[in-house]
């Protein structure tokens, strides 16, 4: 049935064929027609039309066949796409900061699609340890569908297990590896009460245990992840740096803020024999050495202090008290502490420096390659991590085909201990793992693929980079499988005996030289051209990626049993090797002109490439007209079913009416013309001027015919 299709509506969809299914428009099926379809990305209801002559029907498409099983369900609103992606803040938790965070955001929707902020759902956090369960909620809001969800775990959930002795690790391996337990982290959506509150919450932040007593659930659980729970050893964690063979410091792991006291100890090595040294030791521009002060009775410290516009400097003597007793061997020896000040900034976070240098002989100050550096983060607020966030988790990658930019916008933003949370965009740097998947905007605002990429990823990467913290954003890169599928219904083509098109004027084609061709003097010495098959034209593909990097392991968009088309999207690229053998009537008939063999060919819009061909022959031998089929059109009906094989996919079955049932109803005819060589096409395949058609009734008082349609 030589019906046309349109979707309206949609941001993204593609019609659809079965691998090894015929092509269309064969007439094996000459009254009826099914035609596959998917929609990825919508904002409405997407209308379907099917148009056969004067004859069009549409119909809405059910919400049920675009999202048969979402879980993110919004009042009067279409959510197609939309997915719930979830963000752990910290995947480890240490019993002095026991509060877990996640992030939620909506991915797949329109980030300026601000109607629908208020009528979002709220997420629930569930955490699980053994049977013991802590849940909280949070309400997505904003632009970004965003929401933070915290939750503080109880202080026995950091210690042993209740899981059987047999299994259960000794309490001294759980403190080596600094790690007692894990819990598993699941969360469900509801929708707010009446007051557009989260039901269960025991505060704007943090969200308690008692909610015990509510509901089952009305969704499934879906897993997020786990945390793990750690038991650090007692007392603040501390790093250790070597100034030489003989002497260490030891200061606080941890960022610094302005305007906080930094104390750092000073240790003599337990095998080192020295006893007299001189410490020399320079704060740079941004930290204030302020005092320095024995800590044993063992050992004399004596220092200057100098302090500069640009840094502070101190000489420290030290030395062995005589007479003091014997040393501990299998010990190192505390000597002494130096405090300094961390001092104000404006930037997010600075990096300090600290030069050291251990003198034994009183020289003249070293060169600075002589000296040992400490490096201090200062931080103006305590911000755990970055996490970016793309308007959608998946590319199909298009560009391939048309040359037009694919972008998805990105945002990225920070959370602090406290919960609060900061758009750092303006402030990111970002590098793309892969340009040859994936790219990335030079402002970081953007991802996007141009066309010259050359495969896709499960887990395409950008990296982004704010003060000391990075995080990757991964997508999905969809390409297109090369090389192209094309189908015509005729691959060979002949001239049509006895049918011969009258040349009108705007059909002469414009040569530069003013001698034509034997050949073509002879087609038109009659004022007449012959006429040669005509053929329809698709051009299909497969989006498909791979599972990981590194692996062979190939994944096809909708699975390995449909094929996509775009003849629409390389419409402007298709050419014709030798357009004396075969011309392009529009982007979808191929028609001969004389006979001899030439490639139909899709090229790249990018790069000098071919992305798909098919052969092309017109042959010598002439064919005849056998038949000419009409059947009557009274009306069209449409149908739409889901795919039995795949929830994405929708089916539109067409069919048409034969039947005349009131008085003055109208009609049409469907022609189909077989040939000698057994092929047949539809008559709408050829333009009405190049063919004369007389229809005439055999009983006017049952039916009459008009003929200027």
């Amino acid at each position: 049935l030589p019906v046309s299709y349109r979707l309206s509506n949609t941001r993204l969809a593609f019609f659809l064929k079965e691998v090894g299914a015929s092509p269309g428009g064969n007439g094996s099926a000459p009254l009826q027609r099914s035609e596959p379809f998917v929609v990825f990305q919508t904002k409405e209801l997407p209308v379907l039309n099917v148009t056969l002559g004067p004859f069009s029907t549409g119909l809405v498409l059910p919400k049920e066949h675009l999202q048969p099983s979402s879980t993110l369900e919004v009042p009067d609103r279409l959510t197609v796409n939309w997915k719930v992606r979830a963000f752990i803040i910290q995947p480890r938790l240490v019993a002095s900061q026991p509060v877990v965070q996640v992030l939620f955001y909506v991915a797949g929707r329109d980030w300026d699609d601000f109607d629908v902020t208020d009528r979002l759902p709220c997420v629930r956090l569930h955490a699980f340890r053994d049977a013991r369960e802590i849940k909280s909620s949070c309400r997505l809001r904003g632009s970004l569908a965003m929401c933070l969800v915290q939750a503080e775990l109880p202080h026995a959930w950091f210690g042993p297990s209740a899981v059987p002795l047999g299994r259960r690790k000794s309490p001294e391996s759980l403190e080596v590896l600094g790690e007692s337990q894990q819990a598993e982290l699941y969360y469900t959506l509801h929708a707010p009460d009446g007051a557009g509150q989260c039901l269960g919450d025991s505060g704007p932040r943090r969200g308690a245990g008692g909610a015990r007593t509510e509901g089952p659930t009305q969704h499934p659980l879906l897993r997020i992840g786990s945390v793990s729970l750690l038991q650090p050893p007692p007392g603040q964690p501390m790093q250790e740096h070597h100034l030489d063979g003989n002497v260490f410091i030891r200061l606080p792991d941890k960022p610094l803020k302005p305007g906080e006291v930094l104390s750092i100890l000073l240790y003599l090595m337990s095998n080192s024999t020295v006893e007299h040294f001189t410490l020399r030791v320079k704060a740079k521009k941004g930290v204030n050495l302020l005092s320095t002060k024995s800590r044993s009775g063992q050992w004399l410290v004596s220092s200057e202090l100098l302090t500069g516009g640009k840094h502070s400097t101190a000489t420290v003597d030290v030395s062995r008290v005589d007479g003091a007793g014997p040393r501990d061997g299998d010990s190192s020896s505390e000597i002494m502490q130096l405090d300094f000040e961390m001092e104000n900034f404006t930037s997010q976070s600075v990096t300090r420096r600290i030069m050291w240098h251990i003198d034994y002989r009183g020289r003249n100050p070293p060169p600075d390659l002589e000296k040992v550096v400490t490096e201090l983060t200062v931080i103006q607020r305590d911000i755990r991590a970055i996490v970016p966030l793309a308007m959608d988790t998946e590319i199909i990658n298009t560009a391939i085909l048309t040359g037009r930019t694919v972008a998805i916008p990105v945002k990225v933003i920070a959370i602090e201990l406290s919960g609060v949370i900061v758009d750092v965009s303006a402030m990111v740097e970002c590098k793309s793992n892969n340009e040859d998947i994936i790219k990335v905007s030079s402002s970081c605002d953007y991802v996007f693929v141009s066309g010259k990429e050359s495969r896709g990823s499960m887990s395409a990467r950008v990296t982004f980079t704010y003060e000391h913290l990075s995080a990757p954003l991964e997508m999905t890169v969809w390409v297109p499988k090369l090389p192209l599928h094309i189908e015509l219904s005729d691959a060979r083509l002949s001239q049509v005996k006895g049918w011969r098109v009258p040349i009108l004027p705007d059909r002469r084609s414009v040569r530069d030289s003013e001698h034509e061709e034997d050949e073509e003097e002879r087609k038109q010495s009659r004022g007449c051209a012959l006429q040669y098959q005509h053929s329809t034209l698709q051009v299909f593909t497969q989006f498909h990626t791979t599972a990981a990097e590194g692996t062979g392991q190939v994944v096809t968009m909708l699975g390995p049993d449909w094929l996509v088309e775009v003849t629409d999207l390389v419409s402007d690229f298709m050419r014709v090797d030798d357009p004396r053998v075969a011309h392009m009537v529009d982007s979808s008939t191929l028609a001969g002109r004389e006979p001899g063999t030439t490639l139909f060919k899709v090229v790249s819009p990018l790069v000098e490439a071919v992305l798909g061909e098919t052969p092309v022959t017109v042959a010598e031998e002439k064919v005849s007209i056998t038949d000419l089929k009409a059947q009557v059109v009274s009306s069209l009906s449409l149908s739409l079913h889901p795919s039995p094989g795949n929830s994405h996919t929708i089916i539109a079955r067409t069919s048409v009416q034969q039947t005349l049932s009131f008085f003055k109803q109208e009609a049409l005819l469907s022609l189909w013309i077989s040939y000698s060589d057994g092929t047949t096409a539809p008559l709408s395949l050829y333009d009405p001027k190049d063919y004369n058609l007389v229809v005439s009734s055999l009983d006017e008082k049952v039916v009459s015919v008009t003929q200027d349609r």
